[in-house]
């Protein structure tokens, strides 16, 4: 009977215990690329890139150039293949010691090849060296540079070369002078410049002579130096007694004066006695004999618009902002989205690097193939697809359900400036704010955020809505904080970074007025009223009351914070601070504020009603990783704008990963540690 009981009980037991419901497991977040490719290891002429910050060659026939917008430097070998040579895609402070393409780089422009094939890269603060041997990175020196028991310094490397004697060459743009720096020794030698900026003088010392913002640089086999500064002339360091000359580039049927268009935008020397002489203004490059002095234009017709490949050089248009020749005597020259090389031997033009654009205009693109160049903003549209402003392609871009990606404004003449037109026919510059309205016509940022411009979704048309009145525009190497537009029932509100601004617009005539900021930079701040100083105010939200919201950061700096323009008194006041270049801000629910941080690389949301901040995208490492599995513990490269879908799906702008990331978010607590 006893038994019989304990089974019972043990029974019941099991019954009830498999009866009663099971903690439920909460879905934890995910992260995914929806737009944006890294392209790498393929033919040159399928890189697709905004422009050239410098531009090497190495003896066998290596091409190199860096692009600060992807903090990385590329070769083209000689297979043809484009492949990452230094840069990790993070921009930071560099790594010594590792394989060049696991380095961070903060901002590789300069470039030079020395005769084993050792590349050495200018960044701002430091310059490096990949070993041609291992790929291994290291630092010759930071900068300022002293000579060690000398007070000659190398404050600030604009341009260099690597001459025959095996020394560097560079422009310094500290003290604007022309300098040399013996690998050997670590001693530095003033070539030209006595530190006064003004008017290059032929005929005297060269170390007697002001120059005015030297620019590139170049070494013949006879020692000679040959510098360019921001004058119509070429200058030239006798190498006998020191003394300064000005090189004639003035064309034979040439009558008038030389004047600020002829000022040349790069230079460089073969090994046959030739320079070549880049204008970028007139489009052209020039090739002077050295020894007769005899000028002729060498590539170019004086027009901007590409006109194709395999042609003669003098009959290609070109718009040369580098130029390079190699030991063949081949001229590689930089455009702003292509390299090309003109053959010594045939004189026809060839691109090697580049297809003209980002993106195409005439066809949609698979969205994960596609190059994004400093993408600002994403936001979706209530039909599903997401409009995207891809601010250094000069692109708004539209990503359909089915994941391609369609130029829908821009790749217009650059001459057009800001004329409005046909979509496919307007000319945009650096476009980053986008809102689309109940029409679904899109509204976007322009010109550096002087203009907003509107697509109208039925006949294609771009026109102008407003205007504001900034005057300057300020777009610098990369995007270092993004413009946002957003609107209510009666006005857009449009930040502006570079004018430190917040412009309101009415949506009825287009009237624009101040809303925050003064136009002056703030240093700090704390409160006040809306005319209060900003720093740099990117993202911008609504809440349901119409208070706005600001991200306001210093860049590269501790001290961003969010604001909250009152809308009844219109008082500023302080929300979050301590944040590291806040950008994005997008509202998740009625009391979340959702705000990227380009320094912290990562997204977080604020709870207003209990001041709670958590993580729901990156780990705070810049970097890339981490699609397919939760977003917090995924990597972020400087992400700007986000926003939210009807769906509550995040989009981030990840601006230095060049990509859009879409983020489902999750319920449940993730330890990436565990992970």
């Amino acid at each position: 009977m006893r038994n019989c009981c304990l089974l019972l009980l043990l029974a019941f037991s099991f019954l009830t215990s498999s009866a009663r419901p099971q903690a439920e497991r909460l879905p934890t977040s995910s992260i995914e690329t929806i737009a944006g490719a890294e392209a790498t290891d393929v033919a040159g002429t399928e890189f697709s890139f905004a422009s050239v910050a410098g531009l090497a060659t190495d003896a066998v026939g290596n091409t190199y150039f860096s692009l600060v917008a992807m903090s990385r430097v590329y070769r083209l070998g000689v297979d043809g293949k484009v492949t990452a040579y230094a840069g990790s895609g993070v921009r930071d402070k560099n790594l010594d010691g590792v394989p060049a393409v696991a380095s961070p780089l903060f901002n590789p422009h300069a470039l030079a090849a020395d005769a084993t094939g050792n590349l050495y890269i200018a960044c701002p603060h430091a310059f490096l060296r990949v070993d041609a041997s291992s790929g291994v990175l290291s630092t010759v020196f930071t900068t300022p540079y002293t000579q060690p028991g000398s007070s000659i310094s190398i404050l600030e490397i604009n341009e260099m070369a690597v001459g025959p004697d095996g020394a560097l060459y560079i422009s310094d743009g500290g003290d604007w002078r022309i300098k040399s720096y013996s690998f050997a020794s670590g001693s530095v030698t003033v070539l030209a410049g006595n530190g006064v900026l003004g008017a290059t003088q032929p005929g005297v010392p060269a170390t007697s002579s002001p120059l005015k913002y030297p620019k590139a640089v170049a070494v013949g086999s006879d020692g000679a130096v040959y510098f360019s500064t921001l004058e119509p002339s070429v200058f030239r360091i006798r190498p006998l007694d020191g003394k300064l000359e000005s090189v004639d580039i003035r064309l034979r049927k040439r009558g008038t004066p030389l004047g600020e268009y002829d000022i040349p935008s790069h230079i460089a020397l073969d090994n046959r006695g030739h320079l070549f002489v880049a204008q970028a203004n007139l489009s052209q490059v020039l090739r002077i004999v050295l020894r007769s002095g005899y000028v002729s234009v060498y590539a170019g017709t004086g027009a901007q618009k590409f006109n194709g490949d395999g042609i003669r050089a003098i009959r290609a248009s070109v718009t040369p902002r580098h130029v390079v020749s190699d030991p063949a005597g081949n001229l590689t020259i930089a455009e702003n989205h292509r390299i090309r090389r003109v053959d010594a031997a045939t004189r026809r033009i060839t691109t090697i690097v580049g297809n003209g654009l980002a993106v195409a205009d005439d066809a949609s693109t698979a969205a994960l193939r596609a190059k994004l160049w400093e993408p600002a903003n994403a936001v979706p549209a209530p039909d599903g697809t997401v409009y995207i402003t891809s601010s250094f392609s000069n692109r708004v871009l539209r990503l359909d359900r089915d994941g391609n990606l369609t130029t829908v404004a821009g790749g217009g003449n650059p001459v057009l400036g800001s004329e409005p037109g046909s979509a496919s026919q307007v000319a945009l510059y650096f476009p980053q704010g986008v809102w689309i309205d109940s029409d679904g016509d899109v509204y976007f940022s322009d010109y550096d955020n002087r203009v907003v411009r509107r697509l109208d979704a039925r006949t294609g048309l771009v026109s102008n809505f407003a205007t504001t009145p900034k005057n300057t525009n300020s777009a610098g190497l990369f995007l270092y904080s993004a413009a946002a537009l957003i609107a209510d029932e009666n006005y857009f509100y449009l930040s502006d970074p570079n004018g430190y601004r917040v412009w309101r617009i009415s949506r009825r005539d287009g009237v624009v007025e101040p809303y925050a900021g003064t136009g002056t930079a703030a240093q700090n701040s704390n409160g006040g009223d809306a005319s209060a100083r900003l720093a740099a105010p990117s993202g911008l939200a609504l809440d349901s009351s119409g208070n706005l919201y600001i991200a306001d950061g210093y860049l590269g700096g501790k001290d961003g914070r969010i604001l909250r323009v009152d809308a009844p008194t219109g008082r500023l006041i302080t929300i979050l601070s301590g944040l590291r270049e806040p950008s994005g801000l997008a509202f998740q629910s009625t009391n979340v504020l959702c705000f990227s941080e380009a320094s912290g690389n990562q997204v977080r949301c604020l709870d207003l009603a209990n001041h709670t901040v958590r993580v729901v995208a990156g780990t705070g490492a810049a970097g890339f990783a981490g699609d397919g599995g939760p977003a917090e513990c995924a990597q972020l490269n400087h992400p700007s704008g986000i926003s939210f879908d009807y769906m509550g799906v995040l989009y981030i702008a990840d601006t230095g990963n060049q990509r859009i990331r879409r983020v489902r978010l999750g319920k449940s607590l993730v330890r990436c540690h565990d992970r």
